[in-house]
């Protein structure tokens, strides 16, 4: 190839659009377009290993995905940064889809059935450092006792048998969750470093980590096909009997006038008098 072929305009593999030498992606045998790589999973990330006949059979799967979501119907949601969405049948997780922003039908999330879900877990990374203060000559000093700051950040880690993906994480706080503690402090607990600071003392810490716990009772139903607690399947009415119609009141059985019998009309058949 000379030197020139390489600024020559290519073609996407995909929609044959015309695209310059940086609006593409290589493919294992070909180029794609930047605009079609974007409608490929967010979770997929075997591109450049990925031939032409492949990525439009998962262009094909994507399109399929689309519709199924017009028939998703999530019942319940956990995370801020990501949101995890999930639908469930008779209070049994069925399906959930990760929403990367504001509508998980523009962005086209991947559904998946917790069933091919192979494991979950929450992976909480947490970081310490010492709070320092400048004294009059602009120095950095450390408080006596010493001060420090612990920060928190929750992730989801998914791994699912899946066609174009096997691994899913995503942060589900939206800001991290900083700490700070007058002093380090024995006898208050074992935070994940070893130390003394037991960050459940702190409200904001416990509503995501209960948050967190939900989840994980979630994928646990979802994945034993068992029903989540708290949401009890609907169980269905008993249908109430139907009584027997009660008998139309019969007429007299002798004319009021003339006691000749009555044959169920109006109008004695003997008198003509109204019966």
């Amino acid at each position: 190839m000379g030197l020139f072929d390489v600024f020559k305009k290519k073609d996407c593999e995909i929609c044959g659009k015309e695209v310059g030498m940086f609006g593409y992606k290589k493919l294992e045998d070909g180029e794609i377009c930047k605009d079609c790589v974007k409608l490929l999973s967010p979770w997929f990330d075997d591109r450049r290993h990925s031939t032409v006949e492949q990525i439009k059979q998962q262009l094909a799967y994507r399109e399929e995905n689309k519709a199924a979501l017009n028939a998703f119907r999530p019942t319940v949601a956990y995370g801020e940064r990501y949101t995890l969405r999930a639908e469930l049948v008779n209070g049994v997780p069925s399906r959930f889809v990760v929403e990367r922003t504001d509508s998980y039908k523009e962005e086209n999330a991947d559904i998946v059935n917790f069933k091919d879900v192979t494991s979950f877990n929450i992976d909480v990374r947490e970081r310490d450092r010492e709070v320092k203060y400048r004294n009059s000559k602009g120095e950095e000093v450390s408080y006596h006792p010493p001060r420090y700051e612990y920060s928190y950040d929750f992730y989801a880690q998914i791994h699912v048998n899946h066609p174009y993906f096997d691994d899913m994480r995503f942060q589900i706080n939206r800001d991290t969750i900083n700490l700070e503690t007058v002093e380090r402090r024995s006898g208050l607990g074992v935070s994940l470093f070893g130390g003394g600071f037991d960050p459940t003392l702190y409200p904001e810490y416990r509503q995501m980590r209960a948050e967190c716990d939900e989840l994980e009772e979630l994928f646990r139903a979802g994945m034993q096909g068992m029903t989540l607690n708290g949401y009890a399947p609907a169980v269905p009415a008993e249908p109430v009997p139907q009584s027997e119609p009660a008998p139309a009141p019969s007429g007299p059985k002798f004319c009021p006038n003339c006691g000749a019998p009555a044959d169920g009309g109006k109008f004695c058949q003997s008198c003509g008098s109204a019966l």
